[in-house]
């Protein structure tokens, strides 16, 4: 790999829509500032795989697309930290102490670190070193070595004269570099090196991974429609979800847990950003469109003109507007105010309750049984009929009966007298599905207007009371001691 690719940016491209990025002058070269991780020893893909709806663009958006991805994300040998997002890139400032040259014209710093002791650091190379002071302040070099013994530095720069000793820098991209290889050791197979969901293992797998690219993941603790949380995806990853493919991780450490868990969140905001720019361009740029206005009397070059124009002029504020909203709903994920917190404690777990839970679960007011059945066995008539695509021009119905998840794979509503729930079997985790839905499902959301939570705690008891009923009889509960009353989602 030739490494000054780190340093190229992509000439249609102005670092104005970098935003938190800036472009600054190294070596008669334009270095966008986003953070670069680099390379590393671990095998993994050669690069993203783009989704359909940009496949059928004309050449020329694809091309746009392709470039302002690789420009703020980059590939999967050298990664882009885009710090315009909220992911926790993994950043260390130090100072640096001594400088040393080398017979190469690099250079070797000895550095202090703030707050931390030299052997505490743990980098791999390929990491961005930015500097944040002295006469290269805002300049981006990469790190070839670091020894934690000694403190000693090694960065692959050629810069004459030298950074001065009390120059100041920052180390972005540890954490998403560590994300990395844990991803392509433990879930590339599955998910793939994109997050498509399409790992060479994937075509073997009922339900299939997840796709991150849609940015939604079906199991949260977050109402609708916020996205889901840091501690849900950690909650996923270190437990698995029970009756799929996905096996729990839990001997993770807690670095590679939390690296993986932005990781993936970094993958998702890639994908919605491609899948939003392709929501901008598709409805007059697709190969489709343009051949019918082509038919309609355009020319191509007329065409291919105005779009030139559009993203000269207009794009650069398109960007800059998706990238905006995608850092404010990803940040408002992890606020108190996007979780489900019920209001009152879980109702206890009696007879009364079950019999009230019951009648919910059989009510119009909630119609449970039209997808999982007057019994809770998952094969209500909701499963018999022939539903829509969501977004299809003009309708279309899926070819296959049944339910179907926003990824347009076939969905079976739980089978309730089983036990088994992909969310986790804690009252909370029912809860919060009752409460939001299931994210990309069908599942609709019942809280805050259909039931109160009081309800919602019977229908909890009951759901969870129906692997034991008996001739569809509600079992009564243990005489066991109360189970602590759950009153957070965290709980």
């Amino acid at each position: 790999m030739n490494p000054q690719s780190l340093f190229m940016p992509h000439s249609e491209l102005t670092a104005s829509r970098l935003v938190a990025a800036r472009a600054w002058p190294v070596l008669g070269m334009t270095l966008v500032i986003a953070g670069f991780i680099g390379c590393d020893s671990k095998p993994s893909g050669s690069k993203f795989v783009p989704n359909s709806r940009t496949e059928q663009l004309v050449p020329e958006a694809r091309k746009y697309v392709d470039d302002t991805l690789t420009e703020n994300f980059g590939t999967p040998q050298d990664l882009v930290a885009w710090l315009r997002f909220p992911i926790e890139y993994g950043e260390q400032q130090g100072k640096i102490a001594e400088v040393e040259s080398t017979e190469q014209g690099a250079y070797k710093f000895i550095v202090e670190w703030d707050g931390k002791k030299a052997e505490e650091i743990d980098l791999r190379r390929g990491v961005g070193v930015i500097m944040t002071s002295g006469q290269y302040a805002g300049q981006s070099v990469k790190l070839n070595h670091y020894n934690p013994a000694t403190g000693r530095m090694h960065v692959d720069a050629f810069m004459n004269p030298p950074p001065a000793a009390g120059d100041e820098f920052q180390v972005v991209g540890s954490n998403l570099q560590l994300g990395r290889m844990a991803y392509m050791e433990h879930c590339v197979h599955c998910h793939g090196t994109s997050g498509d969901g399409n790992g060479p293992t994937a075509k073997y797998l009922n339900p299939p991974p997840r796709d991150y690219r849609l940015g939604k993941f079906k199991f949260t603790t977050t109402k609708q429609p916020e996205k889901i949380s840091n501690e849900d995806l950690k909650r996923t990853v270190k437990h698995g979800i029970p009756g799929t493919y996905m096996p729990s991780f839990m001997l993770l450490d807690d670095d590679e847990m939390t690296a993986v868990v932005e990781y993936v969140r970094w993958l998702a905001i890639r994908g919605e950003m491609e899948k939003r720019m392709d929501d901008e361009l598709s409805g007059d740029y697709s190969r489709e469109v343009v051949s019918d206005r082509v038919k309609d009397g355009e020319t191509r070059d007329e065409i291919l003109a105005e779009l030139k124009t559009a993203l000269e002029e207009d794009f650069p504020e398109t960007i800059d507007g998706i990238a905006t909203d995608l850092a404010d709903e990803w940040s408002r994920a992890n606020d108190e105010e996007a979780q489900i917190i019920p209001s009152v404690p879980r109702v206890p777990d009696s007879l009364e309750s079950r019999l009230r839970g019951k009648e919910l679960y059989l009510s119009g007011k909630t119609k449970c049984v039209t997808c999982h059945g007057p019994t809770g066995r998952g094969n209500g008539s909701a499963t018999e009929d022939f539903w829509p695509i969501p977004g299809s021009q003009p309708q279309a119905n899926w070819p296959v009966r049944g339910l179907h998840d926003d990824w347009g794979n076939p969905i079976k509503p739980r089978d309730l007298t089983r036990g088994i729930y992909r969310g986790g079997r804690r009252p909370i985790d029912l809860f919060c599905r009752i409460y939001a839905g299931i994210k990309g499902t069908q599942m609709p959301a019942f809280g805050v207007t259909a039931l109160k939570d009081d309800q919602i705690w019977d229908l909890v008891n009951y759901v969870l009371s129906m692997p034991y009923e008996t001739d569809r009889t509600i079992a009564e509960p243990l005489d066991i001691p109360p189970l602590e009353q759950t009153t957070a989602a965290t709980k």
